[in-house]
């Protein structure tokens, strides 16, 4: 006992991290072959054409979607590189687990950053929160675009709140900058940051021990604009022509004339004049090289998606301004929202106390803006889907920290004050302890005891009867399970399923069968029907089936039924 106390309080601490980042790679890894969900197929295939043309020296044949989504076909491309690509569940396992690796690591290095922004605890407790928060877990185990461009986006964030936080470090503002490149090239909403930087500079003003100038803060965004745009040049094959390869090298030197100019503080009009030059002559050739992605993004952002949403009891395919705030409060945590609110409203209260709890409450405010306004962007389009809105959530969960931080400090300076401060010295570590199993048993165990259907997840708050009707339920979660409940009867490969349309692709990676879907014509006689709960909620396929068959099993994940399976007579 006496050597456990001789161990000086940062080993421990370093120790328990270690610890928790190991722990928080298992549900990213472990069972990545279960329920092939939506658009994988897609990304699969995209990635290994991606990489069929770089290897080949094809380079204009790397512009392949228009999300752009190239980090992704990076990622699950490296797969290509240990097994021959193709639309199977090992090459889908495989693809998951590189994207896995990289979130993980997107993870660890964010803490790192929370812990150098806001301190020790608020890192550890932010950790825990980012770790297991339930919708972000749910999008790291998929082969698509919206867990990398989060994970890139909370990386700008946190970088560029740390420059702001030390202006005297260019650093951080250059990894900020490349850190956007990352995320635009992961999906084009990372775009809605552009209007956040000023506005972060702006909230953050006072700090650094420079006097801020109208200059500085141009060679700030630009300095900040043309390291994401070096990125994007040099991660996207497309760009590697001999005329990018000059205009490239031409405003990279601009870029560190001007991060030396700031350095010195002699940022002349001239040099910002070229700068801005230079990065528009780029930004033009680059656009007219990828305009089809503009031309795509503006119909995505203009048009409903072509599949429905169930959404408050109708059937529509914009569910309107209302349908991010419920995602807000269905996909959360219990304690998420009322702890950043929390965190919010305390460090708020505290803002004038020091010099630290009002920077600390200036970077809270400037979460709170970026939160904002992703939702409020998503919110405008007419294709809209809960995971879209996945960047807030590592924010959220951020506050949350913030809050329960903050929130066990006031409680105890409460029973400071009422009973004295060595009394209550006595059950410091007995109220935290049982604040952090709280923590865990509400916020964590929930998420895990759906592995590996994390998707399946719906706040606690709410009784799982009325979430089937208030928004689309399914996410392919299940159907797997119903394959493997087939598999298992005898002569499995001569039986005949119709499934429902919307779960036709998700079964039949499974099946050993033959699969069907139920809006199709064939002269196949059907064994078994599968009804998807997604088709019985937006494409109005009865619960009951069509083919009038008895029913023998029914897939329940979370509470929910979600797949219903009929012996046909």
């Amino acid at each position: 006992m006496k050597r456990f106390q001789d161990i000086p309080q940062r080993h421990i601490k370093f120790f328990l991290a270690i610890c928790l980042l190991i722990v928080v790679c298992v549900p990213r890894l472990h069972s990545l072959d279960a329920h092939w969900s939506s658009d994988e197929a897609r990304w699969l295939g995209r990635s290994a054409d991606f990489m069929s043309a770089v290897t080949q020296g094809k380079f204009s044949e790397t512009l392949i979607a228009y999300h752009p989504g190239v980090t992704t076909m990076w990622v699950a491309g490296l797969r290509t590189l240990f097994t021959e690509p193709g639309l199977n569940v090992e090459n889908l396992a495989r693809a998951r687990w590189f994207i896995g690796i990289f979130v993980w690591m997107g993870i660890g290095v964010a803490c790192l950053l929370i812990y150098r922004l806001l301190g020790q605890w608020v890192a550890l407790v932010g950790l825990a929160s980012l770790a297991f928060s339930p919708l972000f877990l749910a999008q790291t185990r998929r082969v698509h675009t919206d867990a990398l461009a989060t994970t890139f986006i909370l990386l700008t964030v946190l970088l560029f709140l740390l420059y702001c936080q030390n202006r005297q470090n260019q650093h951080y503002l250059i990894l900020s900058g490349i850190a956007f490149g990352l995320a635009v090239l992961s999906k084009s909403y990372a775009l809605i940051l552009l209007p956040w930087v000023p506005l972060c500079l702006f909230l953050l003003r006072n700090q650094g021990k420079h006097t801020d100038r109208f200059l500085t803060y141009i060679a700030e965004v630009l300095c900040f604009l043309n390291c994401a745009v070096l990125t994007s040049i040099a991660l996207w094959p497309i760009f590697w022509t001999p005329l990018f390869g000059i205009m490239t090298l031409c405003l990279l030197g601009l870029t560190i004339t001007l991060s030396k100019s700031m350095v010195n503080k002699r940022c002349s009009m001239v040099l910002i004049l070229a700068a801005c030059i230079g990065l528009g002559l780029l930004c033009i050739s680059a656009t007219q090289t990828v305009w089809y992605i503009f031309d795509r993004v503006n119909w995505a952002v203009t048009t409903p998606h072509e599949v429905e949403h169930f959404f408050l009891g109708k059937v529509v395919y914009d569910p309107g301004w209302l349908f991010y705030p419920f995602v807000f409060i269905i996909k959360s945590t219990p304690l998420m929202l009322p702890l950043a609110i929390c965190g919010v409203l305390l460090l708020w209260k505290q803002r004038k106390q020091s010099e630290d709890t009002s920077r600390h409450f200036r970077m809270v405010l400037s979460f709170v803006a970026c939160i904002i306004l992703f939702t409020v962007c998503l919110s405008a389009t007419s294709k809209k889907f809960s995971r879209y809105l996945l960047p807030a959530f590592p924010m959220l969960e951020i506050l949350s920290a913030i809050g329960f931080v903050e929130g066990l400090k006031w409680v105890y300076n409460a029973l400071r004050s009422r009973f004295g401060a060595e009394e209550t010295a006595k059950y410091k570590a007995t109220l935290a302890g049982i604040a952090c199993l709280a923590f865990f048993f509400i916020q964590t165990v929930p998420v895990l005891a759906l592995h590996p259907y994390y998707g399946t997840y719906y706040n606690l708050s709410w009784k799982m009867t009325d979430i089937t009707r208030i928004i689309t339920v399914g996410e392919a979660s299940g159907l797997d399970i119903a394959a493997k409940y087939l598999n298992d009867k005898p002569d499995a490969r001569k039986l005949v399923a119709q499934v429902s349309p919307l779960a036709t692709e998700f079964v039949y990676h499974y099946f050993q069968g033959r699969v069907y879907r139920a809006d199709r014509i064939t002269r196949l006689v059907p064994d078994y029907e599968v009804v998807y709960i997604r088709d019985s909620q937006i494409r109005g396929v009865p619960q009951t089936g069509t083919l009038n068959g008895e029913l023998e099993a029914v897939i329940t994940l979370n509470g929910i039924d979600h797949v219903w399976i009929y012996k046909v007579r």
